[in-house]
């Protein structure tokens, strides 16, 4: 017998969301220091107080259906991403949630360092108006 489902794909959505809200982090930081003269640590600056990694947390999914989902369609990527952290042997503790939340802060940290560049080259104006 063959049977065909339809599965809602979400996850590259909450990664979407997750970028535009480090986005909105980033504004945030370059308002409160014009004087900065080099892009801020995603790691330091950006997540001094930790919202960086509640926006990553808050992007993963909390229900077993979209848990699983994730899982069917991106398990090589979520295997990959648990390894890359290097905090254990199983990607499916937590139901593999922290595997998510891995692939979700890998995917943050991929797309910051691809605008390091333009946040550098904003400073620089910046730095140019005020002389």
């Amino acid at each position: 017998m063959k049977r065909s489902i339809e599965v809602e794909d979400t996850l590259e959505e909450r990664v979407e969301s997750a970028i535009e809200d480090v986005k909105t982090l980033l504004e945030e930081w370059l308002e409160e220091n014009p004087d900065a003269d080099e892009p801020p640590c995603l790691h330091n600056d950006l997540d001094y107080s930790g919202s960086v990694h509640e926006i990553i947390d808050g992007s993963v999914p909390i229900y077993t259906y979209e848990i699983e989902t994730a899982w069917f369609l991106y398990s090589n990527e979520l295997e990959q991403a648990y390894e890359d952290a290097g905090v254990g042997d199983n990607p499916r503790e937590n139901d593999g949630m922290a595997a998510i939340y891995f692939y979700i802060e890998q995917r943050v940290c991929q797309w910051y360092e691809s605008i390091r560049d333009e946040i550098q080259d904003k400073l620089d104006e910046l730095v140019a108006e005020d002389d």
